[in-house]
């Protein structure tokens, strides 16, 4: 069965390391670097997981790097090659710009 991970903002921050940007969610449910990169490597190895980086999540983590007190080059850099991968639809990575794509 194939799956969609649709990335957020929350998420993708973490996963880039942006600065001040090291964890989400309620205290009982909480997501931190090792816990998103294990979610993202598991559904690598699924090997059924399209993974998708929503325009909002793009522009808004961007914003935060810019923002960021240090790190902004090497957080940026991070982030367009993952824009690269999705907009080339690099395995696991689906452009988002059809939504027959995702049906």
């Amino acid at each position: 069965m194939k799956h969609l991970l649709i990335i957020d903002t929350s998420i993708l921050a973490i996963w880039l390391e942006v600065p001040g940007m090291e964890n989400c969610g309620p205290d009982h449910d909480r997501w931190d670097k090792k816990r998103v990169a294990q979610k993202i490597q598991s559904e690598i190895d699924e090997k059924t997981t399209t993974f998708v980086l929503p325009l909002a999540s793009i522009i808004e983590t961007g914003n935060h790097i810019a923002h960021a007190r240090h790190s902004r080059k090497e957080r940026g850099d991070a982030l367009a090659d993952l824009m690269r991968k999705s907009a080339d639809q690099q395995t696991p990575w689906a452009a988002f710009s059809d939504q027959t794509v995702l049906s």
